[in-house]
């Protein structure tokens, strides 16, 4: 029953005159749907977001689904280090070269040096230690919480293992668009044998006063061209409504030029080395006024960021950066 209630969820919300709207049809899609699981490996959340109800088999044959992916992951990534690339303490003791912010574990920090945290800091990001896709994820002014509020959120955060961060200052050309959130470049990598391999670049892009950019809860994404740092289409969201503009800031998306694009490409080229047990990552990157600074890194990056925000399928990119991967994983 999740899977009939997820597929017509996704049926009649997704914005496409192609789908018509009706149970029929719907009931005709899904049999579609079940020849797609089969022959491609593809998720609901594929079939919609991709358009496979709209393509011929071979156009289908080009995208990364859910099968595919995780056949990348085991060629690429290896399981026993996940962690290094999941847990957010991990990632922040890794990388601390590149954080350019203060932070703190919470499960591991005293309430005497929480509190010093919150005094040095006017805003603060709060982060569960393993979410993901932005889940639990929030920002507080420090200043305005009562001592008793910040005893109940220390104790609360320490049992669920929280990491607290500085806010950065983004860039005003990226605030701009959607102040609200900070507004992060996705930079896919392999790291093959010989060099790293930029696989995609995304700008990801909050909604609705939202603090989260992520695209599976309501952000929107657009291609960036990874020559020119310069975003030439409208961002899509994974409703399939396309944007020019942002539409609660009216901001201009197409045509945008990230700040600082040769130190970001340069400084994931850096970050893909640090821990070379994952070769697939898709990079966080905060753009602020003095340059890149790394948010996370993710060791499932996700592929419907990739794909959907350039309208064409990866897989064979994919396979063929592969190639140039050894036998073992580092």
């Amino acid at each position: 029953m999740k899977i009939l209630k997820k597929f017509r969820e996704f049926y009649y919300t997704v914005e496409d005159d192609i789908l018509g709207k009706n149970d029929f049809h719907c009931f005709l899609l899904m049999i579609d749907y079940f020849f797609c699981f089969l022959l491609h490996g593809c998720s609901i959340t594929n079939y919609f977001v991709y358009g496979f109800y709209a393509m011929r088999n071979n156009e289908k044959a080009k995208y990364v689904t859910l099968r595919r992916q995780r056949w990348i992951y085991s060629k690429c990534n290896d399981p026993s280090s996940s962690h290094l690339l999941r847990d957010k303490d991990y990632i922040n003791k890794n990388f601390k070269d590149f954080l350019n912010r203060d932070w703190i574990d919470v499960s591991v920090t005293s309430y005497e040096d929480f509190l010093e945290f919150l005094a040095s800091h006017k805003e603060v990001f709060y982060k569960p230690i393993e979410g993901t896709e932005g889940k639990g994820l929030g920002i507080i002014e420090a200043s305005c919480l009562p001592e008793s509020k910040k005893e109940e959120l220390y104790q609360e955060w320490k049992t669920e293992r929280y990491l607290l961060e500085e806010k950065l200052d983004q860039h005003q050309v990226i605030k701009s668009i959607h102040p609200s959130s900070v507004n992060t470049i996705r930079i896919t990598t392999i790291r093959t044998d010989k060099r790293t391999e930029i696989m995609s670049t995304v700008l990801r892009i909050g909604r609705f006063g939202d603090v989260n950019d992520n695209y599976t809860t309501g952000g929107i994404v657009a291609a960036i061209d990874r020559d020119t740092g310069i975003v030439k289409v409208p961002a899509i969201d994974k409703w399939h409504r396309s944007f020019h503009v942002h539409p609660e800031t009216q901001v201009a998306i197409v045509g945008t030029k990230i700040p600082f694009w040769k130190e970001t490409l340069a400084m994931v080229d850096q970050l893909s080395q640090v821990v070379p047990q994952i070769r697939y990552t898709g990079w966080d990157i905060a753009i602020t006024p003095n340059g890149p600074a790394l948010i996370e890194g993710n060791y499932q990056g996700n592929f419907h960021v990739q794909q959907h925000s350039e309208h064409r399928g990866l897989y064979y990119r994919y396979k063929e950066v592969i190639k140039d991967i050894g036998e073992n994983y580092g």
